[in-house]
């Protein structure tokens, strides 16, 4: 038998080559270990930032107040007429109270 026949086994790397790679794959992982850990050292604080508005919401929650203002000024301005709408049904015998309670009116559904 020949040495031609039998099947050779395949190299695809030696062993320098091998170590060689492992080598450079080892000291990119160790360059980057490295910039993060000088990241971390340099890194400071963010700076505080008070939130800007642009003028457009601003003047949207202004307008917003003004409503609620004026809302809540016309809720009491009605709370004020009730009020002396009912002072002035009151009879004046003093006491301040009705005489009789009013009667309620039932509602039967079918």
């Amino acid at each position: 038998m020949t040495t031609s026949n039998r099947k050779q086994p395949k190299r695809f790397l030696d062993q320098s080559a091998t170590r060689v790679l492992a080598e450079s794959i080892a000291d990119i992982q160790e360059q980057k270990a490295q910039k993060n850990v000088e990241k971390a050292q340099i890194a400071q604080p963010p700076p505080r930032v008070t939130p800007r508005f642009s003028a457009s919401k601003v003047r949207l929650k202004e307008t917003k107040a003004r409503l609620a203002v004026l809302q809540y000024e016309s809720k009491k301005a009605r709370k004020r007429h009730r009020k002396q709408l009912q002072q002035s049904s009151l009879p004046a015998n003093g006491d301040g109270a009705p005489s009789a309670p009013p009667v309620k009116k039932r509602v039967s559904f079918a």
